[in-house]
């Protein structure tokens, strides 16, 4: 079963009626891993794919997915905050290149060994780090 059909099951299980709208912003969020979209990245891309969605319609469903704990709001030093499914399993976090903007992610995690050394078991945290990618670096 794809990521967006879990996800679509998820939302009809706690009493979600699935919209077109639902689906779509699921399927163009699950569509790559580690997606990193804005709102508006988002109502493009429903857009392209030919589903009617105007730009408030995202941020409402955008926030009820958020209440949800199906997406996550990414921070970064932009206008506009980023959204990315919010996959336990695959813990990252964001490299960010302030020359280009890339994004890249990374499995390392500093707090790893946190719960073994001092007994602390975190529940959530962020992790973003700010400098240049190898394309940069390189130019």
């Amino acid at each position: 079963m794809s990521i967006s059909l879990e996800l679509i099951e998820k939302l009809r299980k706690r009493g979600y009626k699935i919209t077109r709208q639902r689906e779509a912003i699921l399927k163009v969020l699950s569509d790559g891993e580690h997606q990193l979209l804005t709102p508006q990245e988002i109502f493009e891309k429903v857009q392209k794919k030919a589903w009617c969605a105007d730009t408030s319609t995202i941020y409402r469903n955008l926030e009820m997915l958020l209440q949800e704990g199906i997406v996550r709001k990414i921070k970064l030093n932009r206008d506009a905050a980023c959204y990315e499914l919010n996959i336990r399993e695959k813990h990252h976090h964001h490299l960010v290149c302030t020359k280009c903007g890339n994004i890249q992610t990374t499995d390392f995690c500093p707090l790893d060994r946190l719960q073994d050394e001092d007994g602390f078991v975190p529940i959530e945290h962020r992790f973003e780090v700010y400098g240049y990618c190898r394309d940069c670096v390189n130019a």
